[in-house]
């Protein structure tokens, strides 16, 4: 599964413009959240408490299967540059997402780019990984016998024509890793994603008043357009060229999707950024 930059329309782009100014902070969680691990259910829903939940879990569970995640790494970045690709790198951000995902899926025993509640691989990384813009994404998944090599996972991710697609995706610069065990089974999970940029500082999940959004876009023929806030469905909640959102864009039981827009030639692109809610 491959979603591809997209591009977006100027005149909404530019449409509203934010007000005030605050410098975005570390992601810190609210000391009332909801932090224990019990994934019979799936992690929690809301954004706050799904991120405590799936850090939570994280720190608990030692099912993960980090060598043959290493392994993964390695072949895929030969695979890549035997056919003549870039190497890829490996980010945290990725990995966490990744294995949040494997864990959820060994826990309830299922398989799908999605979990049972519907939510993605581009939202688990736009939860997680606070810095992120990213103009597009990828992921593979699998599972396996428990006593599949490295080499048997990789051959079996490789296999499907879609996940080949993803392996050998040009433009793909990041990627992370999740493989856990359960019940006899190996579950697979490997992201990929264009790292077109970061945002300078970490973004709070909860926005307070207001904070300034300050990206630094890797490619130097991307020129910072503006950006875009918007809710779960896709309807704009706030924008425009001021880099600074406020809180007030946000109704209380919303999330917000944080798009960085920019331009090449005449033409204006969406990086996908943050998800954030208001306190």
């Amino acid at each position: 599964m491959t979603v591809m930059l997209q591009k977006y329309d100027v005149p909404r782009a530019l449409a509203l413009l934010a007000v005030a100014a605050s410098s975005g902070a570390l992601m810190t969680l609210p000391a009332d959240a909801q932090s224990a691990c019990t994934l019979d259910n799936g992690y929690a829903g809301g954004l706050v408490s799904y991120v405590t939940e799936v850090e939570s879990c994280l720190a608990v569970n030692r099912n993960f299967e980090a060598g043959a995640e290493s392994d993964l790494f390695a072949a895929t970045n030969s695979h890549r540059t035997t056919a003549g690709m870039s190497a890829l790198n490996r980010r945290a951000t990725l990995d966490r997402a990744a294995r949040a995902h494997a864990l959820d899926m060994a826990a309830r025993g299922y398989a799908g780019h999605d979990d049972l509640e519907g939510r993605g691989h581009t939202y688990r990384m736009r939860a997680l990984d606070r810095q992120v813009l990213a103009g597009a994404t990828g992921a593979n998944v699998a599972v396996l016998s428990a006593n599949a090599t490295p080499a048997e996972i990789f051959e079996a991710i490789s296999a499907d024509s879609a996940n080949q697609r993803n392996l050998l995706h040009e433009g793909f610069t990041d990627t992370g890793l999740g493989i856990a065990e359960a019940d006899g089974r190996l579950y697979v999970v490997q992201m990929l994603t264009t790292v077109d940029g970061e945002l300078e500082s970490p973004l709070p999940l909860q926005v307070v008043g207001a904070t300034t959004i300050t990206p630094r876009v890797k490619q130097n023929y991307f020129r910072t357009a503006g950006w875009k806030l918007s809710d779960a469905a896709g309807n704009r909640l706030a924008g425009g060229t001021m880099m600074r959102m406020h809180d007030a864009a946000i109704d209380s039981r919303d999330t917000g999707y944080l798009d960085v827009l920019v331009q090449l030639d005449a033409d204006t692109y969406v990086l996908k950024g943050p998800i954030v809610t208001r306190q």
